[in-house]
């Protein structure tokens, strides 16, 4: 059961980071004369974002559990290291969901309503770019906890 949750954490980082990176670098950029495809890629792409996050959330808990006793974590150091993830990923958490639920429809609101759609491609960028620094750093985190 630990290597099917390890699996299933890694699988789910690599869904949600692999996507974001996918449609941050690639979708986005091509479609800079085609916001509405982008829009609608960037919809349909949630629900598949959000199961790997709560996949990487939910085993990340049980992942927790096999570490052993409080006072050995406690003593290697990864106590520490683990807060300081659990914190970036509530900040990644809270990110995607300012992305999903509220930038990509205002994004969808602009283009039906014939607004300037450049602020809110502009918002979901940057949202972006912070979410996969984040994620680069949380997994890093979780090696260095893997480690100790």
């Amino acid at each position: 059961m630990k290597l099917i949750a390890l699996w299933l954490h890694v699988l789910g980082a690599v869904v949600w980071l692999g996507g974001l990176m996918y449609q941050a670098h690639v979708l986005r950029p091509a479609g800079a004369g085609q916001v509405q495809a982008f829009a609608e890629a960037a919809r349909r792409g949630r629900p598949a974002a959000w199961v790997a996050l709560a996949v990487v959330v939910l085993t990340g808990f049980y992942n927790v559990t096999r570490l052993g006793p409080f006072e050995q974590v406690l003593q290697s150091g990864a106590a520490l290291v683990l807060a300081g993830k659990f914190v970036l990923v509530l900040v990644v958490i809270t990110l995607t969901a300012q992305r999903d639920f509220a930038q990509v429809p205002r994004l969808r609101r602009a283009l039906g309503g014939a607004e300037d759609p450049t602020p809110a491609l502009r918002a979901i960028a940057w949202l972006d770019r912070l979410a996969l620094l984040l994620g680069a750093v949380i997994v890093y985190l979780g090696l260095a906890i893997s480690r100790s």
